[in-house]
Order: C-alpha cells, then structure tokens, then sequence
C-alpha cells in the first residue's frame, strides 16, 4: 500500500538548456515506513487528474507491485496495479487496512448466492480439512482436544431468518429443580482468519 509523491530532480550538476522544463521522479511512498520509496515506472489516471485539479498527491492509496531492485539501482521499482481510494474516506481507509493485512476482500457470492471461483482459493489453507466425499470441514482432531466440545449439547441460533451467518447462539440446562445454567455462544472465526 502506497501514496504517490512527485519529486523534482536534481540536474544542478546537468548542463540542460536555459528553458528546459524541471525533471521530476514519482516515487511510491509505503504506509508501512519500514520499507523504502519506490519508483513508479508509470503513473496512474488518478495521479495525473488530481495534479491537474492542484490536489495534495499523497491523498490517495495504492496498490503497488514490486517489480525488481538491481545493484546499480539507488531505489526499488513498482508498477502501480490499482487505486483504492482517498485517504479519510471509510471505504477507502477500511480497504487499505484489509489489503494491508493480505485479508480476501473478494465476493464470495453472486447475485443468485452461488458461491465464486475465488472462494476455494481463500480456503486453500483449510482444504486438508475438507471431506472429499461430502465437501464439508472436518474440525481437525487437535482443535477438538483444545477446546471445549460442547456438540452433544442442546444449542440454538438466535440470528434472525435472514440472516447468511449462524454464528450467535444460547443454550440452557436444568442443573438442580430451581438453577439452570444458559450460556450464550459466539462462533470463534478469527480461526478462519
């Protein structure tokens, strides 16, 4: 994830003619300022409108994909793959922080709810744990020894009839005549992420 910035070359040890316009390098400046400006081998539509329209560069995010850095190079460089957005704007920053991330931002259904091509490349790191014969997830037996296994208990969902996730639940169970327990049950998919 990167913001564009244009930078003017120094050419004072260039003998350049008199009404030579300045040079100038586009570098691509990370979120992350661990890593290194790259050099941009070219620069996108968006970059070229908003320097027309004299708007700030640095105010739109980027995807960018390293393409190499040789010995005889000062900087890496990049080709720009996609815009994002501007900065501040929820749809935006909440894509940079997914793509940030390397979170699948990817539709997993169609208009008529019919799982997409992608959804099986999403869950490559699971597919040792789906069944062949059924295509269904098989809890793997370690995560079963580490948690505690509540199947054979009497749960139901409490999400609504639209809803496309049954992921909230509630249990009761008679302990004596007079005391019940209920417990109140969230699926836990920060394992699937």
């Amino acid at each position: 994830m990167v913001t564009l910035i244009e930078i003017e070359k120094d050419t004072s040890h260039q003998k350049l003619p008199v009404d030579s316009k300045p040079q100038t390098i586009v570098f691509a400046v990370p979120v992350n300022d661990k890593l290194p400006w790259f050099i941009t081998e070219a620069t996108p539509e968006e970059f070229e409108s908003d320097k027309k329209k004299e708007r700030n560069p640095r105010h739109r995010y980027y995807v960018a994909k390293f393409e190499d850095w040789r010995v005889s190079q000062r900087r890496p460089h990049c080709n720009i793959v996609e815009s994002i957005g501007e900065a501040g704007n929820l749809k935006a920053e909440s894509m940079r922080i997914l793509k940030m991330h390397s979170i699948c931002t990817e539709n997993y259904e169609n208009e008529k709810d019919e799982p997409t091509s992608n959804v099986h490349e999403c869950l490559k790191p699971f597919a040792s744990n789906i069944d062949p014969s059924n295509n269904e997830w098989i809890i793997p037996k370690s995560e079963i020894k580490q948690r505690l296994d509540l199947r054979k208990k009497r749960i139901f969902t409490i999400d609504p009839i639209t809803a496309k996730d049954l992921d909230d639940a509630l249990s009761i169970e008679k302990i004596t005549d007079t005391i019940y327990e209920i417990g109140v049950h969230i699926a836990d998919v920060s394992y699937f992420v």
